[in-house]
């Protein structure tokens, strides 16, 4: 792993606040030092980590997982409101192109995403033509390729991630990849909660003792323990467009076609042990 080091977190009374507390050692100093200087550029590599799980500017999902239409580098999803989010940052940043973009049902289609519907706008639903190609020509323009990447960096699942990370008590390229995916994927409030509760798992006495890579792989594989039963279920899985399915010997949760607890541990896993993500602690805004 890049910068790889046998790290221990040594947390408790002290404020870590974007960084990992690292031993006080002089190669643990000059690696805080090296973070501070440079800046917040791991952000752009910690999303374009997450979106090759996700997709380019212009990828969409057609329902595939019954979420509606999901769209771009982090696929903000219909159904629970996200792509509502990124329409209105395209309408505010130039409305006459997304009026000509997305043609005359434009405010239809503000309103319809904005109440996480998936109502058909102006008599289809919105993974079925003429969307498509509409939502296949915002996502090459580059106004709004800027717009993606732009809320990418700003918006509720990066700042999900952010307060997963001082819950935790670890910022580095690596665990901020980590907290990333699990915002997108699950929720920001999901990332923090959990990130506190996979804390407390290690706290004693207020202090935390744990190697840092054991921490992470922690977190990475028990995020999906709700998708998963080892006996039959009782009931259907409470939201709507997931169910229970048999799967080997266990029961997953499945959207669509995709195998959420399998899914998630391939993705969580994969970065955990990701030879190209580094270790360094960075520094969060």
């Amino acid at each position: 792993m890049k910068d790889a080091k046998p790290l221990l977190l040594v947390l408790g009374g002290v404020s870590v606040l974007g960084v990992l507390a690292l031993a006080a050692s002089s190669p643990g100093r000059q690696a805080v030092t090296r973070a501070v200087e440079a800046g917040m550029e791991w952000m752009d590599r910690v999303i374009a980590r997450v979106s090759k799980h996700e997709g380019k500017h212009d990828s969409l999902n057609l329902n595939l997982d019954g979420a509606g239409l999901s769209v771009g580098i982090i696929q903000w999803a219909q159904k629970v409101g996200n792509l509502g989010v990124l329409l209105a940052e395209m309408q505010r940043t130039d409305p006459a192109r997304f009026a000509s973009t997305f043609g005359p049902h434009w405010q239809e289609l503000l309103q319809v995403t904005a109440a996480s519907s998936l109502a058909p706008v102006g008599g289809q639903v919105l993974w079925r033509e003429p969307w498509v190609t509409r939502f296949k020509t915002a996502g090459r323009d580059p106004v709004f390729i800027e717009v993606q990447n732009r809320l990418a960096r700003q918006g509720h699942h990066f700042q999900g991630a952010i307060e997963a990370a001082r819950e935790l008590g670890v910022a580095t390229e690596r665990s901020m990849a980590l907290l990333y995916d699990t915002s997108v994927q699950q929720g920001p409030g999901f990332a923090k909660r959990h990130a506190t509760r996979v804390r407390a798992m290690f706290t004693t006495n207020g202090s935390v003792r744990v190697p840092y890579l054991e921490l992470l792989e922690t977190y990475a594989r028990l995020a999906p323990a709700h998708f998963r039963r080892t006996t039959p279920p009782t009931k259907p899985y409470p939201v709507s467009h997931i169910e229970w399915r048999k799967t080997g010997d266990e029961w997953h949760a499945w959207a669509g076609q995709f195998d959420l607890y399998a899914g998630i541990i391939r993705r969580r896993v994969g970065i955990v042990r990701d030879p190209d993500l580094s270790d360094t602690p960075v520094r969060l805004a």
